[in-house]
């Protein structure tokens, strides 16, 4: 079971763009002929998984399951739920026929394709080999897989390139099913596009998109590059009716004469007819520049560059990462370590007291109705459960406090109260010299 290299796969990430451009010196002829892909992270990723023996090489891959338990499934069997890298996708072509034809077109998809998923299945054993004598410690080739998201594929409102009921064929969902099946060849001497050549016995030819393949190569030095190798036929399908359907025989018969490193390859049947498809091939591999394709990990000026989906992810939000600061600020915490323990004393002490409290007021409610009971004369006597208060009478013979005798003799207030009145007191009563009449 191989482990991939996080920070080499975060390597290829972005926008890899490939170009074929030739004129002829003679005769106004020019082709042309464009392909941009972007990667970006496919966020499912989540969800994947390894197990031994489940080589994504050998166009397998583990999933889970509803329970989290991984199993190994063929990708030709159905969805995947996970991928390593979603892609989108830019096509176009240009085809320039000067005297005696002079005619001139133009096309491209009009917008990017996608999202296409894509596994970057690692060769495993592959790192231990030398290629021409170079030390490969690490290598990638892209597996397509059919995901819930597939089948929403949809054509750009502005494509050019294709009709809407021919895009599904080169570059929707039945491309990415087409790819899915052919991508992997145990032999490599397959050819998808050969049993169509020239003839429809077996139906329409079936398009596959982009391989990819890219090996890791460490220097003398210990620095690590990367070789490239792309795999791609551009599948073009112009209708009887147009005028491209007629010069592409001629054309292909003067560019590939050329020797140049240009091929176009078909007729292929498409449609019923095994004359309308013709490919651009757009092959490159880094270790032989022989060809016409030109291939950069970067955007070509005037070509597309960056899909809607990655513009946010391609700002430069200019956020510096400091390392954590180890001064930190020493604070007191004496003091209120002593004020919380007193406060938590105090708070279990209230809860104590009122909890007793409580209890007390229970107890004291108790023994109240029970004495009131027994201060209640409703026991059969006769009483009408009023409560009974004692007390004690005053007797009228007992000796008053001032006789009847004494106040008899009293003819003034200063007899009354036995002796002279005070200063304060004269001025209490009124102004008389009168005594108290007698009271006989």
């Amino acid at each position: 079971m191989s482990s991939k290299n996080s920070t080499r796969i975060s390597s290829l990430l972005g926008t890899w763009t490939g170009q074929t451009h030739l004129k002829a010196d003679i005769g106004s002829y020019e082709l042309m002929a464009y392909f941009a892909i972007h990667f970006m992270p496919d966020p499912m990723r989540a969800f994947a998984c390894s197990l031994p023996n489940c080589s994504e090489f050998e166009n397998k891959a583990c999933v889970l399951d509803k329970n989290g338990d991984p199993s190994c499934t063929e990708l030709t069997d159905g969805i995947l739920d996970w991928s390593d890298v979603t892609a989108f996708m830019y096509f176009g072509a240009k085809v320039d026929v000067g005297f005696p034809f002079n005619k001139h077109r133009e096309q491209d998809t009009g917008g990017w394709v996608g999202p296409l998923n894509i596994i970057l299945a690692n060769e495993g054993d592959s790192a231990s080999l030398s290629v021409k004598g170079e030390h490969v410690v690490d290598s990638y080739i892209s597996r397509y897989v059919e995901t819930p998201s597939t089948e929403y594929l949809q054509m750009p409102k502005n494509c050019t390139l294709l009709h809407s009921h021919d895009f599904d064929k080169i570059a929707g969902a039945s491309a990415v099913r087409s790819t899915v099946t052919g991508q992997y060849d145990p032999d490599g001497k397959n050819d998808p596009y050969s049993k169509y050549l020239d003839t429809c016995s077996n139906g329409d030819v079936q398009p596959l998109l982009p391989i990819f393949e890219f090996d890791f190569i460490e220097d003398n030095e210990g620095e690590d590059t990367v070789e490239v190798k792309v795999d791609y036929k551009l599948l073009t399908v112009p209708r009887k009716k147009d005028f491209v359907y007629k010069l592409y025989p001629m054309v292909q018969k003067k560019f590939n004469g050329a020797g140049v490193g240009f091929h176009i390859d078909g007729p292929f049947c498409y449609g019923d007819d095994p004359h309308r498809g013709y490919t651009f091939d757009m092959g490159f591999d880094s270790r032989d520049l022989n060809g016409m394709l030109q291939f950069q990990h970067a955007c070509i000026e005037g070509l597309p560059c960056i899909p809607p989906a990655a513009e946010y992810a391609n700002q430069d939000s200019s956020i510096n990462i400091k390392p954590l600061p180890n001064n930190a600020t020493t604070v007191g915490v004496g003091k209120y370590l002593v004020l919380g323990s007193i406060f938590i004393v105090l708070s279990f002490a209230t809860l104590f007291l009122a909890f007793s409290n409580r209890s007390l007021r229970r107890r004291l409610a108790q023994e109240g109705v029970v004495e009131n009971q027994s201060n209640t004369n409703d026991d059969g006597d006769g009483n009408d459960g009023r409560m009974s208060i004692p007390y004690q009478a005053m007797d009228d013979r007992e000796e008053s406090i001032v006789s009847a005798e004494e106040v008899e003799e009293t003819h003034s207030v200063e007899d009354a109260v036995g002796g002279e009145l005070d200063e304060e007191t004269q001025q209490l009563l009124p102004a008389t010299d009168e005594t108290v009449p007698d009271a006989s």
